[in-house]
């Protein structure tokens, strides 16, 4: 996954409806602000195991009480 801020990467495995990443890694950086904050959310969100679903052509991420949609068009 890259953000405005650089590159992460990391294990991932889905086991049912579930992804977990592991060993989560960034590139260099040195962003501040809004995009820095960005970033490190981010990087909060794929810590937690990420429930996945598919409903009504909307693809969802949920970890924790944040969700990610991704709406094809």
């Amino acid at each position: 996954m890259t953000t405005r801020c650089g590159p992460l990467g990391g294990q991932a495995t889905i086991t049912g409806n579930t992804l977990t990443v592991r060993n989560i890694a960034t590139g260099a950086m040195g962003c501040a602000g809004d995009v820095g904050e960005q970033h490190l959310w981010v990087m909060e969100f794929l810590k937690r195991p990420i429930e996945l679903t598919f409903s009504q052509g909307t693809f969802s991420w949920k970890s924790g009480t944040d969700t990610l949609s991704f709406k094809s068009e």
